[in-house]
């Protein structure tokens, strides 16, 4: 697939409702690159919707409260032309809509309020926001009437899905958000193909798994091309957040023909899910509809797992708007618990060539919008050597503290150095988490928490440029939850900072 130049993708999508509606979509991020006409759209419907697999998502704790990682990009309305509209499945709080209005370094709090509107489903089930919403025709109306002129206008979505896409088409605005028809390429088969092609190395595995005897031969073969590999990782196609991950280990596995008949044997005791609860047989039933892959479980004196993100434009343009290390918990390592940014200084330039190359083949593909790539990263001797594991078609958990970012200082990444500077040009690092989370927490409330944090001088700051952000506050009192990002001149203060709020909190909850 080539693009036809005008915001498009090849001469045969321009035959459908959804893509002739795409022809007119620009960027909410700014006119380089933006698509069809000048400068970003005046009105930005923000759909926080996690429509992703349902059986992940049931892992999640609070899931509801992951639409309030969204309001990162009230920053929108630092122009003043801008207006907002945003849907949740039940009302947002209004002092957390202060908070994090208060956040944008540009803009008065009031005046950016004025040009916000917050609507909501009523409905708390634990189903996508999405199809709560396409439930609802009065809703899908009023969103209309919000809208003066589609073609200034954008959805802006978490990711996109067959029903972001139906939204999109009922509200007549175009959608900020991968195509649900190229969604295969950021299954881990596809993935992996992708990065072939584009010339980004991968750990050494097999694609295109359809079910457990394709899994059985491909471990097998694994072993028997590269008999070091010690352990290997099964993923499923379309799962995210590790809940798809699970681990084998080949200690004891013999040599020549047996092999595979000892891998069949043992594969249900010897596998290790990286997100339990999960039994082998639904894992095997999960592999059969989905489908998956093997790769080598990287291993070596020192193993990081940094990521990029990047924005694809409209035009085709592609941007890696951030680079960051991230930080796994849980069983095998495996479950993302938050990240520091920017990457290291000894190899982000060199993660940032290779996302943007992976960037690049989405855009030949006709993807939109916010994605990311995932590496694992081996040290050799005395460089690194990276290795693409994930393309995520969607915003991830480093996309919320990069807006709130760009939202408190008004700033910018710059590509040459890789990191964010303010309008001053002063560097600004961060560690972030959306998984702050103890039993005790739950005793604090949103309120109590933002007194106390502006009391003991945690909040961050506009006039020293450091301090923490928090988000997901309507998690505390339910799930003991929230989302930090400790904001500093250095890598070393934000990770001082982040030490500081848990302790903070710690302190706050013990009293």
């Amino acid at each position: 697939m080539t693009r036809d130049g005008q915001g498009g993708t090849g001469a045969d999508e321009g035959t459908t409702p959804f893509h002739r509606l795409q022809l007119r979509l620009r960027s909410p991020f700014g006119p380089d690159g933006a698509g069809a006409g000048a400068g970003p759209p005046g009105v930005v419907v923000v759909v926080p919707s996690f429509t992703l697999d349902q059986a992940g998502m049931d892992k999640i704790p609070g899931i509801l409260h992951y639409e309030e990682r969204l309001l990162s990009f009230l920053h929108l309305l630092a122009d003043p032309r801008r207006r907002i509209v945003y849907v949740t499945s039940r009302p947002l709080p209004e002092p957390l809509v202060d908070y994090a209005l208060g956040l944008v370094r540009s803009v008065s709090a009031r005046e950016a309020r004025a040009r916000l509107t917050l609507l909501d489903c009523g409905d708390d089930r634990p189903v996508p926001l999405t199809r709560k919403i396409l439930r609802r025709p009065a809703l899908v109306e009023r969103v209309r009437g919000l809208v003066p002129d589609p073609l200034d206008a954008c959805v802006l979505a978490f990711n996109g899905s067959a029903h972001e896409r139906e939204l999109a088409l009922r509200l007549g605005v175009p959608l900020y958000a991968c195509d649900p028809d190229l969604a295969h390429l950021g299954g881990k088969s596809g993935a992996r193909a992708l990065f072939k092609e584009a010339g980004v190395p991968v750990p050494r595995g097999v694609e295109g798994l359809r079910d457990g005897d394709d899994l059985v031969g491909a471990l097998a073969a694994l072993r028997a091309a590269h008999p070091e590999v010690r352990r290997a990782m099964i993923k499923l196609n379309e799962s995210f957040g590790a809940g798809g991950n699970a681990m084998f280990d080949f200690r004891g596995v013999p040599e020549g023909r047996g092999a595979e008949d000892w891998i069949r044997r043992v594969l249900p005791e010897r596998v290790e899910f990286a997100t339990p609860p999960d039994t082998w047989e639904e894992y095997a039933e999960k592999l059969a509809a989905m489908g998956g892959v093997v790769e080598e479980f990287l291993e070596g004196g020192e193993v990081v797992s940094p990521s990029a993100q990047v924005h694809v434009a409209p035009g085709g343009a592609v941007r890696v708007v951030s680079t960051q290390d991230q930080r796994f918990e849980g069983a095998a390592g495996q479950t993302y618990a938050g990240c520091a940014f920017p990457a290291r200084a000894e190899y982000r330039q060199s993660l940032q060539e290779l996302a943007g190359r992976a960037g690049r083949a989405l855009a030949d593909r006709g993807v939109v919008g916010i994605a990311s790539v995932d590496f694992v990263t081996v040290r050799e001797g005395a460089g690194f050597r990276h290795h693409a594991v994930e393309v995520n078609l969607r915003m991830g958990g480093g996309t919320a503290p990069l807006m709130f970012l760009h939202g408190v200082t008004g700033g910018r990444y710059e590509p040459r150095t890789g990191e964010f500077l303010t309008p001053e040009g002063e560097p600004r690092c961060y560690v972030a988490s959306d998984r702050v989370q103890s039993p005790a927490y739950r005793s604090l409330t949103p309120r109590r928490l933002l007194d106390a944090a502006a009391r003991n001088g945690v909040l961050y700051r506009h006039e020293e440029g450091r301090g923490a952000v928090f988000h997901m506050l309507g998690a505390l009192p339910g799930f003991g939850k929230l989302g930090v990002v400790a904001v500093d001149t250095t890598g070393e203060g934000a990770e001082a900072g982040f030490r500081k709020v848990v302790d903070f909190l710690d302190s706050l909850a013990a009293g």
